[in-house]
């Protein structure tokens, strides 16, 4: 069965916060669904050839033609990112690049639902509020319906990297106070942030009830 719904996340991150988020959605809308970690696929960013002005296919050959292909039969789209350095991440980039070979001249996205999950790389570090918007401008531009917006605090890298507490410019210090140890207690996850984790539930659900009245 093709799948109605495709998934997509740029982090890297094996399980992710964004991950988990975006398998959340996915399964509570109740359809048939394909889940996309771009981290493991080959997209490419758009090169600008026009190849595919004639028929809206893209001729570059990596991984992208053929989940273009799923996401045209697909009813909705839900993309996972995330913003290191303030922007959307670069996974996730690439693929929203290429959505324009889908949409010149026969936009086969229009009419589409989306969903936009966003999570940030630490707390009150910048970036999470641009990334997202940034995704949705994209699918809106696509023509897609953006169901809404799910936004998440995460993790900073330098919570793992083994040289956190020490790093002359890391962002321990302007998350907790200086000189702290990490410990488990300090990691977020996107489970124990109800209202986000229940708004990934009820859109979800809202993409099942919308996608099944066609």
């Amino acid at each position: 069965m093709e799948p109605q719904v495709i998934g997509v996340s740029g982090s890297p991150v094996k399980n992710s916060n964004t991950d988990r988020l975006v398998k959340e959605v996915l399964e509570q809308s109740g359809l048939s669904y394909e889940f996309v970690k771009l981290s493991k696929v080959n997209i490419r960013p758009c090169i600008a050839c026009l190849n595919c002005a004639e028929d809206n296919v893209c001729k570059v050959n990596d991984d992208f033609p053929p989940l273009a292909e799923k996401l045209k039969k697909a009813r909705a789209l839900v993309m996972g990112s995330y913003p290191p350095y303030g922007s959307v991440d670069g996974f996730s980039k690439a693929f929203l690049e290429r959505l324009f070979s889908m949409r010149h001249r026969e936009n086969l996205n229009k009419g589409k639902l989306a969903v936009i999950v966003t999570t940030g790389v630490g707390r009150g570090l910048p970036g999470l509020e641009e990334a997202s918007l940034q995704a949705a401008t994209v699918l809106q531009m696509e023509g897609m319906e953006v169901l809404g917006q799910i936004k998440a605090e995460g993790n900073v890298t330098c919570m793992v990297c083994g040289f956190g507490t020490e790093c002359r410019i890391s962002a321990l210090p302007h998350i907790f106070e200086p000189g702290a140890e990490m410990t488990p207690d300090k990691f977020l996850n996107a489970e124990d942030q109800p209202e986000v984790w229940n708004r990934a539930k009820e859109l979800g659900r809202i993409i099942g009830e919308r996608a099944g009245e066609e």
